[in-house]
């Protein structure tokens, strides 16, 4: 892409005319899922020249960088790679939910898409864990679990789903019985949010909506366990 916007402005150095940049379409974006409160960047792959300034004075062309909306709200465009994309940091007070990405150019053309990403709720709370009634009850010091471990995943298909085996990890994982959030790198992983796990383990069978490689499932349960399975394929059917 930045292939034709060099050569769309050497063509304008040399001609006196205006340009007008055709719409702009939004290709791709990833993550399409991110978690409420958590700074998160995502990236956009664009499939349309963006527009150039030229100073015909000093024969140079500057790209001039898009408005991008997220929900409504203005954010920062963080970096124009040299592969085309555009790299923008998502506000971190967006509600739980789809949320509408918009890119405007200067001339008024704009892309569009009504549910570009997904905001997930705040990973659910470790409850406080009970010390044993015969030492005298209480309140344990010692935390619940403190991690989590995503058995490895072998490569899969879109839209087919698979079984992923969750493990707690700590010194009372064997009594941890809640729910963990789910999320994907790309595309849309369902369900977001785990079953209870038993002993300290969970399968889930998830599915995912988006074919391509380097997958990476992450797991979030409280403020700071986080854990990311192996990278993985998604094929088509």
């Amino acid at each position: 892409m930045l292939r034709k916007i060099a050569l769309l402005s050497a063509s304008l150095l040399c001609a006196c005319g205006s340009y007008s940049s055709p719409p702009p379409n939004i290709v791709s974006i990833e993550p399409e899922e991110v978690v409420s409160g958590e700074a998160s960047t995502i990236t956009l792959e664009l499939d349309a020249p963006l527009p150039v300034k030229v100073d015909y004075g000093r024969r140079t062309a500057t790209v001039v960088l898009p408005t991008i909306m997220i929900g409504g709200k203005q954010v920062t465009v963080a970096q124009l790679e040299q592969t085309g994309m555009l790299r923008a940091t998502v506000p971190t007070d967006l509600p739980a939910g789809p949320q509408e990405v918009r890119l405007e150019l200067e001339d008024g053309n704009e892309s569009l898409q009504a549910q570009g990403i997904t905001v997930l709720p705040v990973p659910p709370e470790l409850s406080p864990q009970t010390g044993n009634p015969n030492q005298g009850g209480g309140t344990s010091t010692d935390p619940e679990l403190t991690g989590l471990l995503i058995d490895p995943i072998a490569d899969q298909v879109r839209g087919v789903p698979f079984l992923i085996t969750l493990r707690a990890e700590g010194p009372k994982a064997a009594d941890f019985t809640g729910q963990v959030q789910i999320s994907s790198n790309k595309g849309r992983v369902s369900p977001n949010l785990s079953n209870a796990f038993s002993q300290g383990v969970r399968q889930e069978e998830v599915v995912l909506d988006k074919q391509g490689g380097q997958v990476v499932l992450t797991v979030r349960v409280g403020k700071d366990i986080v854990a990311q399975s192996n990278p993985f394929k998604v094929s088509v059917k």
